[in-house]
């Protein structure tokens, strides 16, 4: 089941740079966003919550509002908050 969402994930993979995050903080990303979407958290309330962490247009905005949609997204209907940190984690440390 693992390798089916890391397959997925991976299309993802060339779609963003890493900028000044590491492959541990997107997975721990990927994973607060599982919890807010596992708390009831709509999509537009995450996005809120992203642009109070992170003002401005960066790479990393960038690559944590891929992974709300993946989180929010039919990929997130399958993962836990521990599945979706560690598959984007391995996503991440698969070669970008």
């Amino acid at each position: 089941m693992v390798g089916l969402f890391f397959s997925a994930a991976q299309t993802f993979a060339g779609t963003y740079p890493l900028g000044n995050m590491t492959c541990p903080e997107i997975g721990q990303f990927a994973s607060k966003a599982m919890q807010w979407r596992e708390d009831g958290v709509t999509p537009k309330e995450a996005v809120q919550r992203l642009e109070q962490m992170r003002p401005g247009e960066s790479v990393e905005k960038k690559n944590m509002r891929m992974l709300i949609q993946l989180v929010y997204g039919s990929y997130g209907d399958n993962w836990t908050v521990e599945s979706a940190g560690t598959t984007m984690k391995m996503d991440c440390e698969s070669g970008r």
